[in-house]
């Protein structure tokens, strides 16, 4: 047992362990190969480009010395690796999002340290204009041995401990399956429009956002106004450590056929 100077004290240096962001990523995990299962052995390739991004304090130098020769699926894996156990510097993370604006279509982003850039998702429209024309739920039958890549739309956005300006929420691409905003530290105030701007989610994870416990506040009635049933491909949606939502409840599984999977 440690020293008692050496635990955790207060709500903010017990959200800043790897146990606690693996729980609260746990729910979009499961969706994402479960990547916070700790008994899991992180591959060489992962191990090595760790200590390499552990080490590299420059930006330019890791932008043009390091990222060009990380395949995709090796950028999600050591960010989904590093969401839990060390979260990385925002910096580090523009550039392993460079060019798509995202890493083999995922972007986890964990705070306080690091956060969304308000225009993100506008100069990545630039490159994905036909695909936010026409989202659709996406294929799977990528080809790796390929010589050409073609990049995949952004699937998944988890943030966690972090901030969503409004005019960045009102930007996110419509190509979301996964959706995590978990412990944020500024309210949403727009949920409301959430379906219209994502038709294809599958998931939705708002778990821990104490803007959501407050008696009557914007965001509460915003929440109250989102037409659920708009989302005909919606499986999961999560509400952990809030209390006293039992009319949102029955409106999330109101005129449905399957029950959406509600986690308190």
């Amino acid at each position: 047992t440690p020293p008692k100077s050496w635990r955790p004290t207060s709500q903010e240096d017990v959200q800043d362990t790897a146990a606690w962001r693996a729980n609260a990523l746990s729910l979009v995990a499961k969706h994402m190969d479960n990547f916070v299962d700790d008994t899991r052995v992180p591959s060489l390739a992962l191990l090595c480009l760790k200590t390499l991004l552990s080490r590299c304090a420059s930006n330019v130098e890791f932008r043009e010395d390091v990222v060009p020769f990380i395949p995709p699926h090796l950028r999600r894996d050591v960010i989904r690796y590093c969401a839990v156990h060390s979260p990385l510097s925002e910096w580090k993370l523009e550039a392993l999002f460079y060019p798509d604006g995202h890493a083999d279509g995922e972007m986890i982003i964990v705070g306080p340290k690091a956060s969304l850039r308000d225009d993100h998702f506008l100069r990545g429209s630039q490159h994905n204009d036909e695909s936010h024309r026409n989202p659709r739920l996406p294929q799977k039958n990528w080809d790796w041995e390929s010589d050409h890549i073609e990049s995949i739309p952004l699937q998944y956005l988890v943030l966690l401990s972090t901030r969503l300006p409004t005019s960045t929420f009102l930007t996110i691409p419509p190509t979301l399956t996964h959706i995590a905003l978990v412990n944020l530290s500024t309210p949403i105030l727009h949920l409301h429009r959430l379906p219209k701007l994502c038709p294809l989610l599958i998931l939705l994870d708002l778990s821990y956002n104490y803007w959501l416990e407050e008696g009557d506040s914007e965001s509460i009635r915003s929440l109250d106004r989102v037409e659920w049933l708009r989302w005909s491909h919606l499986k999961v949606v999560g509400l952990r450590g809030l209390c006293n939502r039992e009319n949102m409840l029955q409106k999330i599984n109101q005129g449905r056929w399957d029950d959406v999977e509600i986690v308190q």
